[in-house]
C-alpha cells in the first residue's frame, strides 16, 4: 500500500469518531465540503468506500470501522 497523507487520515479519524462530516469540519476548522473531498481522496487511494452515504447523513461501513480501529493506536502515539 502506498503511503497515505496524514491529513487525510486525521480527517477520516475525526469524521469516523464524530459520525458527521459537519462535526468533523467544525472540529478541524474547515468546511464540510473540504471533509467530503478529503474522505473521497482517501477512499480513492485505498480503493474502497469507508462511509455509507445517504443524503447528508454518513455512517462508517465495515471497511471504515475496521480502518478506524487499525489507525487509532498509531494516531494516539503521534
Amino acid at each position: 500500500m502506498a503511503r497515505l497523507p496524514l491529513d487525510l487520515i486525521r480527517t477520516f479519524a475525526v469524521a469516523g469518531q464524530t459520525g458527521s462530516f459537519a462535526a468533523a469540519a467544525e472540529r478541524l476548522h474547515v468546511t464540510p465540503s473540504a471533509i467530503s473531498h478529503q474522505i473521497r481522496a482517501l477512499e480513492s487511494q485505498l480503493g474502497t468506500k469507508l462511509f455509507d452515504r445517504k443524503g447528508r447523513s454518513v455512517r462508517l461501513n465495515a471497511s471504515g470501522a475496521s480502518f478506524l480501529k487499525s489507525i487509532e493506536p498509531a494516531l494516539s502515539l503521534i
